[in-house]
């Protein structure tokens, strides 16, 4: 389509499109008029008849079922999937009109478009994009109810339909201003989730998405606005997506929730059909606040970095008070205002700080002799690291105390995770794995995973045991198998086999991996049966990680039968296993036959991190057969290893041809060392 690809360009839209008669079309807008074209043919001709941005606009044609959900406000909501999904449709994209619904509400601008459709598609390199009225998915949302009650997509829903508003009918100026759509788009997940789930399912998707931003973080990146790319998809990053949802939720938190769907209300009526840049939406926060927020938007928007804090304590019994020091210890200073929360016994009060210096302190007085616990940033609106020195005791009054916020009770775990030999921090550990939220069951349970103490495994076994067959949500019963699995419990066996027929595949998967870290002679033989279930997810990627360890030759079938049918996320699982049985299988002709599907398997994905994880794998293989090679000490066990190394350079280097990518080119070349001059 030829035209300018600028955000900040717009137009109506007539598409036509002639598509065999048993196909659906759909593209953005609405349908005038379907009319023969000749044998098995047809034409449908949709019309958008407000402006949109270049990108927004959409085709999409084949063998769909259309399954219609509740109108809203008596627009048509509706999702093209595949006939095989029909049945799915609904669960796939749930809660689709109440989002609408709710998205109208706190922005106080109702959707602003005729219809809303959501299609799913293959071979998508985008994982899902916010086209105007018709949102299109990759095949990831294509998932049978069980997938769907381990793992949905309901953030990316969200994501996408909130983007209707911040994106399509208010689109950022140019690609320096991309945040403006993205932010808001990735914010709009916790604020969905806030409302449908409650505060705690909203924290911790503000914790991962803050996390995620922070492990790639550096004092040297671009702000959020930047002018300066190499290419725009540059702007497409953790930058511009998770720290500027940070950064709102931060913004919503200084203002309440009255003046932040106040402000978003002006952005959104003031640029209505335009393009719109950061400052616009600050000026529809001063307008919103009465007040200046100059200084906020230079320090987020227009800078890199994030503040690290360090936060000490010095408790003065002679005094009866204690200082709280926080110290920034980044390059330049940042202007902090959060809340932070004192608390004497049962008795808790909330308190502002203004941290505007590179070093500021805080002083509190003893109570009837009692020492104060404070819990910095106790409304966790810090868009950086924070480091807290409190002693295992106070972490231990922050869990008491914090029970109705989730990630406060979160940190005191973390801490007490780092001192476990205090008895404090074993209390909080017990009180975690009782906890009302899940996700704090489930964070202890990945803790004690790692505890090699065999005191501490006895103190809380029969516990986490318990857990693992009763717990009531599903990735707290998978984390606890896979405890008492890295602890070896002989004894859960029994409950392990019972799991293999869990509603869960997240759970059947981790019983079945501990079937096999028990080494108990069955697993492979369970492994075998379940792939006749046509399992699905970690239960499937388990049963094939377990038989290419055995690297039986018959089995090759297992894996090169089923490569072809792989997409999405699922096939670096897939490869992951796949890669298993290469490094395992003796049999050379069975090795031959795996290398050149499992090279077609990485050069036909089509996202380029998705085929660069697949290929490293296959890379990570072929550098364990070079130290077999330097270590065998038998000649016969060397030969195998050299002869093997030497047939997978040739497919290595088809998978270097292969890759289009100049990073991962790069980084191929140089894992090409592996296989010598």
């Amino acid at each position: 389509m030829p035209t300018f690809d600028k955000p900040n360009e717009r137009f109506t839209t007539q598409v036509e499109i002639t598509a065999p008669d048993s196909f659906k079309t759909l593209s953005n807008g609405y349908l005038l008029s379907q009319v023969r074209a000749g044998v098995g043919l047809r034409t449908d001709t949709w019309i958008m008849e407000k402006p949109i941005q270049p990108y927004a606009v959409m085709m999409a044609m084949g063998n769909y079922a259309i399954v219609e959900d509740d109108k809203w406000r008596g627009r048509e909501v509706s999702y093209y999937v595949e006939p095989e999904y029909e049945r799915y449709a609904r669960l796939m994209f749930k809660n689709t009109p109440e989002m609408m619904e709710y998205f109208s509400t706190i922005t106080g601008v109702p959707y602003p478009w005729n219809k809303y459709s959501q299609v799913v598609v293959r071979d998508y390199v985008s994982g899902a994009m916010e086209n105007t009225t018709a949102t299109v998915f990759g095949e990831f949302m294509n998932q049978n109810a069980r997938e769907i009650a381990d793992k949905d997509h309901e953030d990316i829903v969200s994501h996408e339909l909130f983007h209707q508003w911040f994106g399509d009918y208010v689109t950022a100026e140019s690609w320096s201003h991309l945040t403006v759509n993205e932010s808001f788009a990735t914010y709009g997940e916790q604020l969905w989730r806030r409302h449908k789930y409650g505060d705690a399912s909203a924290d911790e998707l503000a914790h991962d998405d803050l996390v995620k931003y922070l492990l790639s973080a550096r004092q040297s990146e671009p702000p959020l606005v930047r002018h300066r790319y190499s290419t725009q998809e540059e702007m497409f990053d953790l930058i511009s997506y998770q720290k500027g949802g940070a950064i709102l939720k931060y913004m919503h938190g200084l203002m309440g929730d009255s003046a932040f769907s106040k402000a978003m209300k002006i952005y959104l009526t003031q640029n209505a059909l335009k393009p719109a840049e950061a400052t616009h939406w600050r000026l529809a926060v001063e307008e919103a606040t009465g007040q200046d927020w100059n200084w906020f938007f230079k320090q987020w928007y227009n800078r890199g970095g994030f503040p690290m804090l360090n936060v000490k304590y010095d408790y003065d019994d002679a005094a009866k008070e204690l200082q709280v020091t926080i110290e920034q210890k980044q390059d330049s200073s940042f202007v902090l205002p959060v809340k932070a929360e004192v608390l004497y016994g049962n008795e808790k009060s909330v308190v502002d700080w203004d941290i505007n210096r590179r070093e500021v302190v805080f002083t509190y007085p003893y109570k009837n002799g009692m020492r104060p616990v404070v819990i910095p940033d106790s409304r966790n609106w810090l868009v950086g690291r924070m480091a807290d020195n409190k002693q295992p005791g106070e972490f231990k009054a922050q869990f008491l105390h914090s029970q109705d916020n989730y990630l406060n009770r979160y940190r005191a775990v973390a801490a007490a995770s780092r001192l476990l030999t205090d008895s404090n921090a074993q209390a909080v550990f017990t009180m975690a794995l009782t906890d009302k939220e899940a996700g704090i069951r489930e964070q202890v349970s990945r803790y004690l995973a790692r505890q090699s103490t065999k005191k501490l495994q006895d103190k809380w076994r029969q516990q986490v045991a318990m857990m693992a067959v009763n717990d009531g949500a599903a990735r707290v019963r998978a984390a606890a198998f896979d405890v008492l699995s890295a602890w070896k419990v002989e004894g859960s066996k029994p409950d392990m086999l019972a799991a293999l027929a869990d509603s869960s595949y997240n759970v059947a998967g981790a019983a079945l991996n501990g079937l096999n870290k028990l080494k108990d002679d069955t697993a492979y033989a369970l492994s075998k049966a379940v792939l006749q279930t046509d399992p699905k997810a970690r239960l499937l990627f388990t049963a094939l990680e377990i038989i290419g360890e055995k690297g039986n030759a018959a089995d090759v079938e297992l894996y090169t039968g089923r490569a072809p049918y792989l997409y999405g996320t699922n096939k670096i699982g897939f490869a992951h296993a796949m890669t298993t049985y290469i490094k395992n299988v003796r049999d050379v002709a069975a090795f031959e036959k795996a290398l050149p599907v499992y090279v077609q398997l990485v050069n036909s994905e089509s996202i380029g991190s998705y085929r660069f994880a697949m290929g490293s794998f296959f890379f990570e293989a072929a550098r364990e057969y070079k130290e077999r090679v330097q270590e065998a000490r038998k000649n016969v066990e060397k030969d195998e290893a050299r002869q093997k190394l030497d047939i997978m350079k040739e497919y290595a280097e088809q998978i270097l041809a292969g890759e289009k990518e100049k990073d991962y080119q790069r980084q191929y070349k140089s894992a090409m060392k592996v296989f010598g001059s």
